[in-house]
């Protein structure tokens, strides 16, 4: 169907999360959980992401102006609650802020980045306690340790217990009923990586999203940088609306106009800036 011809009731959900409206309060040092979970991760602020906000803008703008209404959540209203009820129905759902997967190998985010910046094991840190081997920890489901930064991620470690937390997780991605939904595209760092089972395959958001209905997955495969990103994102949906390209072709001619516009600039071509991004699921 091309993309003039959608149904205008079936909008695109256009997220910004705001994780960087207020500061961390302030936690008293401890050691991380075994494994880098989310246990007791050394805390550390995720950064304001400039582009994001732009990035919302223009995707909304492009689909307005083809396919319809355009329901778009940002700053304080940016929220776990927000999300969840209103992804379902939609056409496409868009997320566009920091992503992350926990394990004992990673570190704090490079500046710049749409990666780990609030949650990150202590490589320098004292070994961790032992735990209570009858207490179920995040490490005893791989779902919870990918995730995304939404409203109040900042403030995680004083929500209430039982409240949102600021840090929507695979495993609440994956309780969502996503059937129907054609797109749904992580605009975040590594959101395609998770936890590898044996003969299971990855644990992460990706596996979350198929499990809940989505149709096609677009995810990133290492830390994105936020203005190629944006820049990305833009090509994308041009190539999807404008040209009603499928899926396959949307995201490769994403790849190839970001490395052709850096090679015209003069800028590095390395695969960092233009590759990171891919789907999965239907071709379609």
């Amino acid at each position: 169907m091309r993309a003039d011809m959608l149904p205008r009731s079936r909008s695109i959900l256009a997220l910004l999360a705001a994780v960087a409206l207020a500061a961390p309060p302030a936690l008293p040092a401890r050691a991380p959980a075994a494994g880098g979970t989310l246990d007791g991760p050394r805390w550390t602020p995720f950064a304001a992401l400039p582009a994001t906000d732009r990035e919302v803008e223009r995707v909304a703008a492009q689909w307005s102006s083809l396919a319809g209404d355009v329901v778009r959540l940002s700053g304080a209203g940016a929220t776990e609650a927000a999300v969840r009820s209103l992804s379902p129905g939609r056409r496409v759902v868009h997320l566009a802020t920091h992503g992350f997967f926990v394990d004992p190998r990673c570190g704090h985010g490079a500046g710049g980045g749409r990666g780990i910046g609030g949650l990150a094991p202590a490589a320098d840190s004292a070994a961790p306690p032992a735990r209570d081997a009858q207490a179920p920890t995040d490490a005893d489901n791989p779902l919870r340790l990918s995730g995304l930064a939404l409203a109040g991620a900042n403030r995680r470690s004083s929500a209430p217990e039982g409240a949102d937390d600021g840090i929507l997780t695979a495993e609440e991605l994956a309780a969502l009923d996503l059937a129907g939904v054609e797109w749904v595209v992580l605009s975040a760092c590594d959101t395609g990586v998770g936890s590898l089972g044996a003969g299971e395959g990855v644990f992460g958001l990706r596996r979350a999203l198929r499990i809940a209905g989505a149709r096609t997955v677009v995810s990133s495969l290492w830390a994105v940088e936020d203005e190629s990103a944006l820049r990305w994102m833009e090509s994308l949906y041009r190539r999807r609306l404008r040209e009603s390209q499928d899926a396959v072709a949307s995201v490769n001619g994403a790849m190839r106009d970001e490395l052709s516009r850096r090679r015209a600039a003069g800028e590095s071509t390395h695969p960092f800036y233009w590759a990171g991004f891919v789907a999965s699921g239907d071709w379609r």
